[in-house]
């Protein structure tokens, strides 16, 4: 277990105090681990939620104006006691009484509603609602009835802004009882979660399985099965979330996309895009949608999907603004809409091996035409692609692991243009279409880097139809100062051999075809001992330390491990110079 932690069984107090810390509205009571606002408004409806910790930013995150006067914070996973929520009702309860916003776990159920009767007894007006979101169960060990779960927020932001507005308490029940009624969630596990207490993970999902249907506290979902994409997986919460609601076309939905903690927001932000694509093709219209993570569990990877079918008195009190530490609105916003933007067609997978005629590969009178640099960027391209995670995997290790990803993702782009690559009428314009691509598509440093390398050799094959090896040592030694003037204008100096950079394959390889074409050998084995050059040169940066490019900001780290740029380089002519005939 690695947790930023000092003792597991003061973490929910030493997060409060930290929570308190950083938002001076709020003040900690920690004899019975509450948090509340500093200055209570006891003239209108006072709302208290909470439960076990370690769903943050939930319930905390969102006292404040608008929203919740009292969280009550339980140990990770555990019902507060119910004299800690009997102590934070006296606490706030004014004139017009309080709603405790209670999620349907057993725990959470006995304890408030116990603390609910002993205020009654002490002549409190007091009453509560139940939130109970999740269809993913009906009854299971946890719970009787649906859990509590994400869409729980949109139960404290209604509630929040009629309470603020100054309704009764009868009232403010009534409209949270109606978000209730009207909302439903539903979410999927990536990952376990580790309590504190534990240690060790709640359960165990292979690489390639997710648990759906998943509880907030890892508790069993609907199936485990096989990972999905984005889209898969949207469909089904959409499909199950709008059967259960009887959701229609032409019906009106907040959304949230919610993550559990451990997923980033990247991937939320594409399951989102999934969704709303999918309502749009339903017609339903989403006009309210937050994506964020609002109710978590601990460290779990994984999402959940909550949508609440809204009317005109619901969406009023839903976007009135609200200031909290997690969740903000300032009652201006505008319908959402979602925008269908026009995409490049994937071509199949398989067209990105190689795909050039074998005729191509063959050199005659030991001179390279454009059929050949055809042939020769094709397997480029497709020996690339091929050891996209390879290279990715190796320069994990003293770079930041995305070099494969950053080269294949040009190179695939490379690929989806080959029709119109392939019509270029010379080698310059061929190399000099190809170094566009690759400057667009390859990501990081390694657009600038590999696109200036082919618009230099583009540049040295100007005019000629065919080139020999004496212009072939030339296009690459034009294409090592080309990427080294790359590294001067950006870094005041290019990289040079002994830098833990691809130049240290490139140069040796250079060097190796220019003493080679000068002694009259073969094109073919030209390309042999260059390449063998370039594998020589990565594997000596192994022993170097990185002084720039990918592993320079790891220094001596990055021992023991060669480059990643000047290893993919090794391999890559390592096999363009095995297919020349």
């Amino acid at each position: 277990m690695k947790k930023i932690i000092n003792n597991p069984n003061k973490i929910v107090k030493e997060m409060c105090k930290g929570i308190v810390a950083a938002y001076p509205g709020l003040e900690f009571d920690d004899t019975y681990n509450f948090i509340r606002k500093k200055n209570i408004d006891k003239d209108k409806v006072t709302l208290i939620s909470g439960g076990g910790s370690g769903h943050e930013p939930a319930h905390a995150g969102f006292i404040g104006d608008g929203m919740l006067d009292v969280a009550v914070c339980g140990d990770v996973f555990a019902s507060p006691s119910q004299i800690q929520v009997y102590k934070a009702i006296k606490s706030c309860c004014g004139n017009k009484g309080t709603l405790l916003i209670i999620k349907n776990y057993t725990g959470d159920d006995i304890n408030f509603k116990n603390a609910m009767e002993m205020a009654h007894e002490d002549g409190l007006n007091v009453d509560c609602v139940i939130s109970q979101d999740d269809i993913a169960v009906k009854d299971s060990l946890y719970t009787v009835g649906k859990r509590g779960v994400a869409g729980t927020l949109f139960v404290h932001k209604i509630a929040g802004a009629a309470a603020k507005e100054g309704l009764d308490l009868s009232s403010v029940k009534h409209i949270a009882q109606r978000v209730i009624d009207n909302t439903r969630s539903l979410g999927f596990a990536l990952t376990s979660c580790i309590v504190p207490a534990k240690g060790t993970p709640t359960f165990s999902l292979e690489n390639d399985e997710i648990e759906f249907g998943v509880g907030i506290h890892g508790e069993p979902g609907i199936n485990r099965q096989k990972i999905e994409s984005a889209d898969k997986l949207a469909f089904r919460l959409v499909d199950s979330l709008v059967s259960n609601l009887q959701v229609s076309s032409g019906d009106e939905l907040a959304l949230i996309v919610n993550g559990f903690g451990g997923t980033p927001l990247q991937e939320l932000y594409v399951l989102n895009n999934s969704i709303m694509e999918i309502l749009k093709k339903k017609k339903i219209k989403a006009s309210r949608v937050y994506v964020g993570n609002f109710v978590t569990s601990l460290e779990m990877a994984g999402a959940s999907l909550s949508i609440l079918k809204l009317d005109d008195e619901l969406k009023k009190y839903l976007i009135a603004s609200v200031s909290t530490p997690a969740f903000n609105l300032f009652g201006n916003e505008v319908d959402s809409e979602y925008k269908e933007y026009d995409e490049v067609e994937e071509r199949p997978e398989g067209i990105y091996v190689l795909e050039t005629p074998n005729s191509y590969s063959k050199i005659q009178n030991n001179k390279l035409n454009l059929n050949n640099f055809l042939f020769l960027i094709d397997k480029m391209s497709a020996i690339i692609i091929e050891n996209e995670k390879a290279f990715c995997e190796l320069d994990s290790h003293a770079g930041d692991g995305d070099f494969g990803m950053s080269i294949a993702s040009g190179f695939r782009a490379l690929k989806q243009n080959w029709a119109s690559l392939k019509e270029c009428v010379s080698i310059s314009s061929f190399l000099n279409e190809s170094s566009l691509i690759i400057m667009e598509k390859c990501g990081g440093s390694s657009g600038p880097i590999w696109g200036s390398a082919f618009r230099s050799a583009a540049n040295s094959t100007k005019g000629k139809v065919e080139i020999n090896t004496s212009d072939m040592a030339n296009l690459i030694q034009k294409s090592v100062e080309a990427i080294q003037l790359t590294g001067e204008k950006s870094f005041g100096r290019g990289a040079v051999v002994g830098d833990k950079t691809l130049i240290d394959a490139l140069a040796p390889c250079a060097d190796e075809w220019l003493k080679n074409s000068k002694e009259g050998i073969s094109m073919v084995e030209c390309f042999k001992l260059g390449a063998e050059e370039a594998v020589k040169g990565a594997k000596a940066t192994e022993q170097f330390v990185a002084r720039m490019g990918r592993a320079g900001t790891v220094g001596e780290r990055s021992i023991g491990y060669p480059d990643a740029g000047a290893f993919g380089l090794g391999v890559i002519f390592t096999e363009m110079a095995k297919s020349l005939k």
